[in-house]
């Protein structure tokens, strides 16, 4: 994973960056707890609920063949903190992908105009962090800009775990 503040890569089971002295701890003290942990967490209340349903169940799919795991989490405002800040905290206060780091954190700030994302060790040798947020600018930004909030995520959900699962079945051939 990439410091959000310098991109500096960070070992994740020990979150500070060698490049700024950033630590997750400064967030903690900042962000408190995080929201109820669930693989779609939408706070900013954008997402339909036939809209949740899909992106729920594509998300167990790739659990069940990916062996890994993807949460969304969309939220009105990350102030004062940047998304990019809040997607590390989240990622890594939840233990995303467990102890392997098989995850993947998804982020929609709506004040922010923002997605982002953040992809564990377990799972940056198939999709790298800039991987993902080419995915996310190509596959979610369009819908998203239109107010499409549904269609821009789940789009973008689907394409990071085809990538992974893509992977993993060329593995295993």
């Amino acid at each position: 994973m990439r410091c959000p503040h310098c991109a500096v890569d960070i070992n994740d089971p020990s979150p500070e960056c060698p490049g700024c002295g950033f630590h997750i701890r400064d967030l903690d003290a900042e962000l408190g707890d995080p929201p109820e942990r669930a693989n779609v967490v939408d706070v900013a209340g954008v997402l339909s609920e036939r809209g949740v349903a899909q992106l729920q169940e594509r998300i167990a799919q790739f659990g069940d063949r990916a062996h890994a795991e993807l949460v969304v989490v969309t939220r009105t405002s990350c102030a004062p903190r940047l998304p990019s800040e809040y997607v590390f905290w989240l990622f890594n206060h939840w233990q995303v992908g467990g102890d392997e780091r098989r995850g993947i954190a998804v982020l929609l700030a709506v004040d922010e105009r923002r997605i982002e994302s953040e992809v564990g060790l377990g799972l940056e040798r198939i999709v790298s962090d800039e991987a993902s947020t080419m995915i996310l600018r190509e596959h979610a930004v369009p819908m998203l800009s239109a107010g499409q909030f549904d269609e821009g995520l789940y789009h973008a959900v689907n394409m990071l775990c085809t990538v992974v699962e893509n992977a993993g079945q060329g593995a295993n051939r």
